[in-house]
């Protein structure tokens, strides 16, 4: 009797760890290529500027379509920051600003929370849900769905 206990805990407890197993495998598979490849530097500015890295993590890939819009693309501008082009896309200008390295809007962005009213209470929080409403207030995305719309993609694929 004992061992028929000590078997069907012994499955049990298999089976539990197969389905943790699964489920993280798939949650990692589930994470666009975008949140691994520019999570080291996230984390890298995150710490310089003291704000979370998924909230940098999950406003570029919002503003940029997972890098692949054409701001992202043509003016390495992952954030949507609005500003001198000095870039001609096709003949016209772009009201969004040009970047000589993706790495630079990176740390525009970065600048730009630096120098909004609110950054200094923030500084260090972790509470990227109130980073967000900061930041629609001060205008950088008024739309009250926006903050809503990245908590979704950090709670999705920022871990």
């Amino acid at each position: 009797m004992e061992k028929y206990k000590f078997m069907k805990n012994f499955a049990l407890i298999l089976i539990s760890l197969s389905v943790i197993i699964f489920e993280a495998t798939a949650h990692a598979q589930n994470k666009p290529q975008f949140f691994i490849d520019f999570r080291p530097l996230a984390d890298s500015l995150g710490k310089a500027y003291d704000l979370p890295p998924c909230l940098i993590l999950g406003v570029a890939y919002q503003e940029s379509g997972g890098g692949t819009s054409t701001v992202a693309k043509k003016l390495n501008n992952h954030f949507g920051i609005v500003g001198d082009c000095r870039y001609d896309i096709s003949k016209h200008q772009s009201k969004y600003r040009y970047y000589p390295s993706v790495l630079d809007s990176y740390i525009g962005f970065c600048k730009l929370v630096a120098s909004k009213k609110f950054y200094s209470a923030m500084k260090g929080s972790d509470d990227v849900d109130l980073w967000l409403k900061k930041l629609s207030a001060a205008g950088y995305a008024p739309s009250p769905k926006w903050p809503i719309a990245i908590s979704k993609i950090i709670k999705n694929y920022c871990d």
